[in-house]
């Protein structure tokens, strides 16, 4: 890793998620459905590359089991 990256791993909550690297956690998206699954990989950006992953609708319903599902970080700029 960059030390570039690095310095923006450590200076932001990305490190929190990085901590739940290997465990299995639950995450809500933005359109309000969420996954479970294990944390394989958190980059500085904060993507997220869960395994084993369930995905859940906002009723709690079952949809979809995925191996492998990668959640990628949409910014919006506001300037």
């Amino acid at each position: 890793m960059k030390s570039k990256d690095c310095a923006k791993l450590l200076n932001s909550l990305t490190i929190l998620l990085k901590g739940l690297e290997g465990k299995v956690t639950v995450i809500e998206l933005r359109n309000e459905s969420s996954i479970r699954g294990r944390i394989d990989h958190v980059d500085y950006l904060m993507n997220v590359t869960l395994t084993d992953a369930v995905i859940f609708s906002l009723d709690g319903r079952q949809l979809m089991m995925c191996e492998e599902f990668f959640i990628q970080v949409f910014f919006i700029s506001l300037l």
